[in-house]
């Protein structure tokens, strides 16, 4: 999912100031430096709060008491976007929002915004946008489905967790969002599939319904049996009532219960008398309409279900052929950054045709890209749709089963009062009873009965298990640790610490890095392997090898494409020391505690961290935004290419909120965390 955030806006409570605009650069990574207390953590809080959190962290004093509403710019698969959140009041988040999108966003800004939705529209549209699907994670379970905030677990490393030997991912410390984390995680890395939610939710439905089959079978079965034991007692009944003739019953209870059924058959037939109709048959007739509505309407699902089915694989088709037209276009861009302007590229003339036909594209380009988003967000909205006619047609179905017992009931009652003469009511009553015996036997036993029905469900849960291929997604899921496993050593060696020994191993159990080693049953979890600078460093090793794994999934991909860093450098230089080492430095001071037995300085270390995001932010092609916020300013990064500064809150100038923002009384006017 793509989702670049292109600058930060924070409206003034003044109105007479001007919107506070924070850009970012995609293209590179984005640094915002300063010293303690300037806004910068902050930055986090706004981000997550603008995109639906559904509490408010954004700290309490200035920035709060300063601000009206917390905006972000954003660039997504649907083209750019604005939207803007007034800030809590009287601690109440709020759930209003202000949104623009397409041509709107390059209008100037308001001068305060306007609730245009609400929190849970804009969650719904990003939800869309992520592809996922809207059933839960866990058909049998209280977990909700997987949705677009759950992804913000892999977006954010605020400072309390960039160093955490026991918490590996944003919220991951909070038991709800822990437990359902764990059956995100598999479903962000494209191990557990859409269609592996969809046929999961299918079985359920399926077993459920086979759990009432089989115990209205066992009930039913129960009552056959007894009647089986009593069928002697039957016969010779028939015989003291003159419905059956003389003899001994055969010994067969087959070709007994034959028998009773011929006999039923026989006395069962009725003459109908003109005026004797009753209540009976106009239930009966009720009943023969409403067997016959439903009747229609599951066929209409059917087919509509068919439909659907059809729908989903031809969106599927469709999907893919996008994928081979944008494939097509890849090059265009770097096409039309590389085509002189004023000379034709083949024969060198002056003409800006060239540059003109490759302008022509812009328009067919963008259409494509709108198309592939939307054909990406419809594949989850057709599966809900299945799974709703599929238990619409079990409910049906049921009460079909159930009209069509109630109709051979009253169809039996309609018989017995069309010119049946009282004076035979002990024969017929007794001919009804064993009718309804009979006929219960068949219901059980006889083809289309509870039986065969309980061994179709049976049957099509055993397909729709062999579907879902165990070794496939056993083997995706080798696929994936195996890549995040070779990803995550090359980030630690550019880094430039020790590490651990043995393999790093993201547990999807336990949300943390585990490290396993040859011929040993016991693994090493993160948070035993000691050293401030190796708990960073596999968190940003980490997280950097997952959206590997998430942008290696193209349009299928979850995840926003973003990934702000929160004070790495904290394990080198808490708090504002930075400064004073620089300060130091340039004074020629020697360093007051030097670091023994170690091949790197605090400040190469530092620099480290910056040139191996700028290393991943190249080898994913700027499909993957970085931001980092910290302490170190330039020096620390010094000359690395694809790094930079986008604000530097140091001196007199302007923090996150303006000084201007502040009253001159106000004591926190220094202080905004």
């Amino acid at each position: 999912m793509k989702l670049f955030i292109l600058s930060i806006i924070i409206w003034p409570e003044d109105p007479a100031h001007e919107p506070r605009v924070l850009p970012f650069d995609p293209s590179r990574v984005s640094i915002v430096t300063g010293w303690s207390s300037t806004g910068k953590s902050s930055i986090i809080d706004i981000i997550n709060y603008v995109l639906g959190s559904g509490v408010c962290s954004i700290p309490v004093g200035v920035i709060r008491d300063s601000a009206s509403w917390y905006g972000l710019e954003i660039e997504t698969d649907a083209g750019l976007m604005r939207i803007a959140r007034p800030k809590p009041a009287a601690r109440q988040v709020s759930d209003d929002i202000w949104l623009q999108q397409g041509t709107d966003t390059e209008n100037s800004l308001p001068q305060r915004p306007t609730a245009t939705t609400n929190v849970a529209r804009l969650k719904a549209m990003f939800d869309t946008l992520s592809g996922l699907s809207n059933l839960s994670v866990v058909p049998e379970g209280a977990q909700d489905r997987a949705s677009f905030r759950d992804m913000a677990s892999f977006n954010f490393l605020p400072q309390h967790v960039v160093a955490n030997p026991y918490t590996l991912l944003f919220k991951a410390d909070s038991s709800d969002h822990r437990n359902k984390l764990q059956h995100v995680l598999p479903l962000a890395m494209g191990i557990i599939t859409n269609d592996d939610l969809v046929r999961a939710h299918r079985i359920r439905l399926l077993r459920d319904e086979l759990r009432r089959v089989e115990t209205e079978l066992r009930a039913r079965r129960n009552a056959t049996d007894n009647w089986r034991t009593t069928a002697h007692g039957v016969f010779f009944r028939a015989q003291e009532l003159s419905l059956l003739p003389s003899g001994e019953p055969p010994d067969s209870l087959p070709t007994l219960i034959g028998l009773l059924r011929e006999m039923v058959q026989a006395g069962g037939r009725t003459v109908a008398a003109t005026g004797r109709v009753t209540a009976a048959v106009n239930r009966l007739d009720e009943i023969r309409r409403r067997e016959q509505a439903l009747d229609v309407k599951i066929a209409t699902d059917r087919r509509r279900l068919r439909k659907l089915r059809s729908l989903s694989r031809s969106v599927y088709d469709y999907d893919e052929i996008l994928k081979e037209q944008s494939a097509s276009v890849v090059g265009v861009g770097w096409f039309k950054a590389h085509t002189p302007t004023g000379s034709c590229i083949l024969c060198g003339s002056d003409t800006e045709l060239a540059k003109q036909a490759l302008a022509e594209l812009d328009g067919p380009i963008a259409e494509l890209s709108a198309l592939a988003a939307g054909a990406t967000s419809t594949k989850p909205m057709v599966d809900r749709d299945i799974v709703a006619i599929q238990e619409s047609l079990l409910t049906d179905e049921r009460e079909l089963l159930s009209l069509r017992r109630m109709r051979q009931v009253f169809e039996a009652e309609v018989d017995a009062e069309r010119g049946q003469s009282q004076s035979l009511e002990s024969v017929y009553r007794f001919i009804g009873s064993t009718e309804q015996a009979i006929r219960m036997l068949n219901e059980v036993e006889g083809e289309g009965g509870i039986a065969a029905r309980a061994e179709a469900l049976r049957k099509e849960v055993r397909d729709l298990s062999g579907m879902a291929n165990e070794e496939d997604r056993r083997n995706r899921a080798q696929r994936v640790h195996d890549q995040i496993s070779t990803y995550i050593p090359k980030i630690i060696s550019a880094l430039g610490v020790a590490g651990a020994d043995g393999k790093p191993v993201i547990d999807e159990r336990e949300l943390n890095i585990r490290f396993d080693r040859d011929g040993e049953v016991r693994h090493d979890y993160l948070w035993e392997i000691g050293s401030g600078e190796n708990w960073m460093a596999y968190h940003i090793a980490t997280l950097l090898a997952l959206h590997g794994v998430f942008l290696s999934r193209g349009a299928n991909n979850p995840v926003p494409t973003f990934l702000i860093i929160d004070q790495p450098s904290q394990v080198y230089f808490p708090s504002d020391t930075f400064d004073n080492f620089i300060k130091k430095k340039e004074e020629g001071q020697p360093d007051e505690n030097p670091r023994r037995r170690r091949h790197l300085s605090d400040i190469e270390s530092t620099n480290r961290i910056f040139s191996s995001l700028a290393r991943a932010h190249a080898a994913f092609e700027g499909r993957l935004q970085i931001i980092v916020l910290d302490h170190a300013d330039r020096h620390a990064w010094g000359s690395v290419d694809g790094v930079v500064e986008v604000a530097n809150w140091r001196g007199d100038i302007d923090f996150l909120i303006p000084s201007a923002w502040i009253p001159e009384d106000n004591n926190e006017a220094d202080d905004q965390q």
